[in-house]
Order: structure tokens, then sequence, then C-alpha cells
């Protein structure tokens, strides 16, 4: 409650601050500068082609079932039921297989069809050219990317376009979210996970149990703050727009297909949130592994 407080306070500093250096001669001067959006380069694609909006849903849809299954993990909560792989056919491996609780089982599994979708996201991503609007070009997306940090801080949100270019701060932390927090996730995830060579495990050090658990944290509390500022933008900075580009692939202010297709994928996700729990995963894990249930505690 204390900490929530003193973000609350933190940020509200921070929104007066804004708007108080923006209306003095050096801000206005600075923001006529650096308006906040650098142009992508000549001949980037526009708009928000099908399999970008699908890989969208998807990334978010696994993310869900990652971020939970990661807190049950860190909560250390007793597992409902054990999973042994089993070691036969082209996974038949020397090293017997390890036992795994069903909430880590899940954390892996969903990982893989999270891993499978942002790869088929990368490469249409770099086929298609869209990645001309993802990744900064040149240096002047920095003090761009300030500006637009102190337009929305003081509440006066930069010109929106994001149908033909993100705007500075938009395109360094997506392509951070894909090509740094994603990889790295994956990396430290690897390390922790039953996979990783026994003769490549380290106490310390880069990739050392610590590193590796702590780094991972981080990347999982980066995604739920990033999830919740990004969705929060995207309501508050044009929503009919944003969702229609998206989530329709029409550059349209005012209909509300795209807002009909985002609240129809959200009953979607919340339905798997209801319908998924560890009963469910452990009755999917019986149809591929050895499961061994666990007697449910007295009351």
């Amino acid at each position: 409650m204390v900490a929530a407080a003193v973000a609350l306070l933190a940020l509200a500093a921070a929104v007066l601050l804004a708007r108080w250096w923006r209306d003095t001669t050096t801000g206005a001067a600075f923001l006529t500068d650096y308006p906040g959006t650098v142009a992508p380069p000549p001949g980037a694609p526009e708009g928000f082609p099908a399999w970008l909006s699908w890989t969208h849903y998807l990334n978010a849809f696994f993310l869900l079932f990652i971020v939970s299954s990661g807190l049950h993990i860190r909560s250390r909560t007793r597992p409902i039921a054990f999973v042994t792989r089993r070691n036969r056919g082209p996974l038949r491996t020397t090293r017997p297989p390890q036992r795994l609780g069903i909430h880590t089982w899940w954390h892996l599994v969903v990982v893989a069809l999270w891993v499978a979708t942002g790869l088929v996201y990368v490469v249409l991503l770099l086929a298609s050219g869209h990645w001309a609007r993802l990744l900064p070009t040149e240096w002047a997306v920095v003090p761009n990317a300030f500006s637009a940090g102190v337009q929305y801080l003081s509440l006066d949100w930069p010109a929106h376009d994001s149908w033909r270019s993100y705007n500075s701060l938009q395109v360094l932390f997506y392509s951070a979210t894909v090509f740094v927090a994603a990889p790295l996730a994956l990396l430290t995830g690897l390390r922790l996970s039953p996979v990783w060579p026994r003769g490549w495990m380290r106490a310390t050090g880069l990739l050392g149990d610590v590193t590796a658990r702590r780094t991972h944290a981080w990347v999982l509390w980066y995604y739920l703050a990033f999830t919740a500022v990004h969705v929060g933008l995207v309501l508050l900075t044009g929503m009919r727009e944003n969702l229609n580009g998206m989530y329709a692939g029409v550059e349209d202010a005012t209909s509300w297909l795209g807002f009909a297709v985002f609240a129809a994928s959200t009953l979607v996700m919340v339905a798997a949130w209801v319908l998924l729990r560890p009963p469910a995963q452990t009755s999917i894990a019986e149809r591929v592994a050895d499961v061994r249930r666990l007697p449910t505690p007295p009351a």
C-alpha cells in the first residue's frame, strides 16, 4: 500500500514537471525541434497485415499463461500433479526424463508455443519489410523518444499515426520488447529449464543460477508493466482507430469493428483462463506424458 502511494505521488510529480517544462522556452523549443516521431525509411510498408494481427493476438494469449504459470512457480505453491516425459520415439534420450510439477510443465508448453509464434512473426517481419517501422534506423530517434515521453507525461499526447509510423518512444520500446526482452526471457528460461546441459551448469557468473533467476524475474515484471502501459495507451489515444488498425486491418477512426474483434478475442482469453486451470492442464498432460496426481490435502 505504501509503495503504491509513493508510486502515485511520483507519477503526479512527473506529470506536473512535464507540464511545467514543456511550457518553458527551452521545453517548447525542444518539442518543436523534436516532435516525437522520426519518419521510417523510404518505401517502408504501411498498415497492419493479417499476419501481424494474428501473431500479436497469439503472443498476448500465450503470454497470459506464461505469466500465470511463472507466478505459480515463483510462489512455490504445491502442484496438484507431477509430469514425466515419456522417454521413447524421437524424444528418447540417454538421460532419464526429469519429473516436473504441473506448473513448470505447463510453463514450458506455452513458452514453446510462444516461441513458435515469435519465430513466425520475426520471419514475416523481416520478409515483408515491416521491420523498418519497428527498428530505429537513425540516432534522432533518441531525442524524439524523450520528446514523446514528455508529451505522454504531460497528458498532451504526441501526434499519432501508427498506420504509417510509430512515434519514437514506441519504436524503442517495441523493438526492445521483441529483440531484447524476448530473447533474454528465452535464454534465461532455457538456462533454468531441464533441457540445459548439466555440463554448462554454473552457480555464479553470467549464466549462473542466481543471475538467470533474477534476470528472468525482471523480464517477467517488464512484460507485465509493458502490457499494462501498452493496453492503457491504446485505449486512451484513439481507441477505435488503434483497434481498427491492429484487429481489423483498416484505417478507420469511427468504425467499431476493431473494438468488436478485440472484445471477442478478450472474451476468448477470459474463457481460456477459466477453463485451462491446473486440473485441465493435468488432463492435457496425461495425453502426452506420465502423470502422477497428488491426493487433495485435507480441509
